[in-house]
């Protein structure tokens, strides 16, 4: 997935994205967590529209994991 976009925000501008499904990415975040893993989200995106959780991993590498959502 490659998104181009005017404003970041506060999610980091260069990072790793991985695609999950919809219905994983709440117990990937609780996952992450139960495991010390500092994690921001998840965040929902109007504009894809996607729910994401970002985090880093040990080595400091800036990831997403993005659930890409059905549209209604």
């Amino acid at each position: 997935m490659v998104v181009l976009q005017e404003d970041r925000g506060t999610w980091p501008k260069e990072h790793f994205a991985l695609t999950v499904e919809e219905v994983d990415i709440e117990a990937a975040a609780t996952a992450l967590r139960q495991r010390g893993v500092v994690v921001n989200g998840p965040v929902y995106h109007e504009w894809i529209p996607a729910k994401s959780v970002y985090f880093s991993d040990p080595d400091g590498h800036d990831l997403e994991l993005c659930a890409p959502m059905k549209k209604a």
